[in-house]
């Protein structure tokens, strides 16, 4: 690790620590980077006697539900004027939904995250969007601050790292990566064990939508773009919630040929919620920011308020638009 960056890390830790009361904010629909890296930070935090609440609006999926201190997580918070609000794996006040007005009651407000910078959010950030997952910045503000990686610490990281890499698979995973995933691992964290619970611990609902999603595939005519979908009547017959959809659309992308895979989700009539991933270095991350959402550059996500029908036009107008530019 650079000096600087050493040297940036410990400021930021030092002045996070000046408070004793926190509340952490994950992402709407989290996925195991940010439910292991806010986790992970309330350990650490606890551990040095600070009071800490980690909150997310849509729960913790069964399927993360091993993360160490995974019970802790608290859908919503009547409490307000902590001393440090946290956005964790996320840089948008907008995503963590009604966890937003506890954050914004903090007297200090920090932002740690791996995404491209879409605002200016919190007083002290750290923001490294060469990461494959916010938990290697944790990991990182660790090590610059002589933190001991004890187990449930390096599970919950690994976590983060397995969950953002695709089980160390995507294009996002680096040496740097695997370094990490090496002391994490070292630490007593079993990659192997982590990824069975994230990718093979799926309920009999949310492999029913997924045959749903599935038989819906469509390549559009430009041979470039494939899409699937699931709409808000197959939820509702399958019993199923949006967040049974996690992981469907990186089986979108793996048709072979289009550059760019889609997955739209009806969550509710007038809703569409999206997710785009990317081959061959096509930029999904600038195709979400004009519907007001962000990401990467291979892994993105947006919101778009029409019916099904229309928001599917709308996006892949915008595709095809950056494809041609």
């Amino acid at each position: 690790m650079r000096r600087q960056r050493r040297e940036e890390l410990r400021e930021f830790w030092a002045r996070l620590c000046q408070g004793h009361s926190f509340f952490l904010a994950c992402h709407q629909r989290p996925d195991g980077d940010a439910l292991g890296s806010a986790l992970a930070l309330a350990r650490v935090l606890r551990r040095i006697g600070k009071d800490v609440v980690v909150a997310c609006e849509d729960g913790v999926p069964d399927n993360y539900s091993f993360i160490p201190d995974a019970e802790t997580v608290v859908i919503s918070s009547e409490r307000r004027g902590f001393d440090v609000g946290v956005l964790v794996d996320c840089e948008s006040i907008k995503r963590v939904g009604s966890a937003k007005d506890a954050v914004l009651s903090a007297s200090l407000k920090a932002c740690i995250d791996h995404h491209v910078p879409n605002g200016e959010f919190g007083d002290i950030r750290v923001i490294d969007p060469s990461a494959s997952a916010t938990a290697e910045v944790v990991f990182e503000l660790f090590a610059a601050n002589d933190i001991k990686i004890d187990r449930a610490l390096a599970i919950q990281l690994m976590a983060g790292l397995v969950a953002d890499t695709g089980a160390f698979r995507f294009a996002n995973t680096t040496a740097r990566t695997f370094r990490i995933a090496a002391r994490l691992s070292a630490a007593g964290a079993q990659a192997s064990d982590i990824a069975r619970h994230i990718y093979e611990s799926h309920s009999l609902a949310s492999m029913q939508l997924l045959g749903r999603a599935l038989c819906s595939l469509t390549i559009h005519p430009s041979g470039r773009i494939v899409w699937a979908q699931v709409t808000k009547k197959d939820l509702e017959e399958l019993g199923a919630t949006d967040a049974d959809t996690e992981g469907i659309v990186n089986l979108v992308r793996w048709v072979k040929g289009p550059e760019v895979a889609i997955l739209f989700r009806e969550t509710k009539p007038g809703s569409v919620r999206i997710s785009l991933r990317s081959t061959d270095g096509f930029d999904v991350e600038q195709v979400a920011r004009v519907f007001g959402g962000g990401g990467h550059k291979a892994a993105a996500g947006c919101t778009i308020d029409s019916p099904l029908d229309e928001a599917r036009e709308l996006l892949i107008s915008e595709v095809l638009r950056w494809m041609g530019s």
